[in-house]
């Protein structure tokens, strides 16, 4: 490839063995990035690493001790971190607030808020020394709310908001922080997901529906805006939240 975006930058992708993190790191890869991918799960992301060509590094992220280690793994096998891609995150239960359990409630807050805030923490020094940048995979349910998920989009508008925050505070360390925020995408996450809702036979109309565009998009769709959040075509982008949306925040087709 003639001048890829990312060549040769050090970055860890969290919950990279499947989805929208296995998505972004090929195409990390594709631009020249030299990538780890972490997740909690050793067989699936065994199977990713391989199938990718990169390294992987076992990492429950609601376990501080374990993204410490993950971060550490990171930097001995790339020599340095540039990138901390935040993607990792738990969906479920899809319930509202009423019949959310609050041992699901405190899972959620752990993984898609504790651990990506300290996911941040640990790597703070790396990206301080490589003047890197952070990238947090967050969701349009945290921009505008979602019916019957309740808890998964408190921790997504709370995610945003470290966005900014972080932006604000890493600045002077030259260090960017954007957030990418897509709407419905297929992964096994939202198939997890569909298949909690009242009628998930009709959940996939429902889907293609929310879309502007007209269709639900696969997660290599959403790949390529986070090469350039995270590229030098960026480098005056901080503190973003960035829609990958097909158009659902303008509101329902017809």
């Amino acid at each position: 490839m003639s001048n890829p975006r990312l060549d040769g930058r050090r970055t860890l992708v969290t919950g990279g063995s499947e989805g929208i993190g296995r998505a972004i790191a090929a195409a990390f890869l594709a631009e020249g990035a030299r990538v780890v991918i972490a997740a909690r799960r050793a067989a699936l992301l065994r199977e990713a690493a391989e199938a990718l060509g990169c390294e992987s590094v076992v990492m429950d992220l609601r376990d501080p001790q374990q993204v410490e280690m993950a971060v550490a793994a990171t930097v001995d096998l790339l020599g340095g971190l540039d990138v901390l891609v935040n993607n990792a995150a738990m969906t479920s239960p899809s319930e509202p607030v009423e019949t959310t359990p609050l041992d699901d409630l405190q899972a959620l807050l752990d993984t898609n808020l504790r651990g990506s805030f300290w996911a941040m923490r640990c790597a703070h020094p790396h990206l301080k020394a490589s003047g890197g940048n952070v990238l947090i995979v967050s969701s349009m349910a945290g921009v505008q709310g979602q019916a019957r998920h309740a808890a998964y989009a408190m921790t997504k508008g709370g995610l945003n908001a470290l966005t900014k925050s972080a932006a604000i505070d890493w600045a002077p360390d030259g260090i960017r922080v954007n957030a990418l925020c897509p709407a419905g995408t297929w992964t096994p996450a939202l198939r997890r997901w569909c298949a909690e809702q009242p009628d998930p036979g009709g959940i996939e109309d429902y889907l293609d529906r929310i879309h502007a565009l007209g269709y639900c998009p696969e997660a290599d769709e959403i790949a390529p805006v986070a090469v350039f959040l995270c590229s030098d075509d960026a480098r005056f982008v901080t503190g973003h939240i960035q829609h990958v949306s097909g158009g659902s925040e303008c509101g329902y087709r017809l």
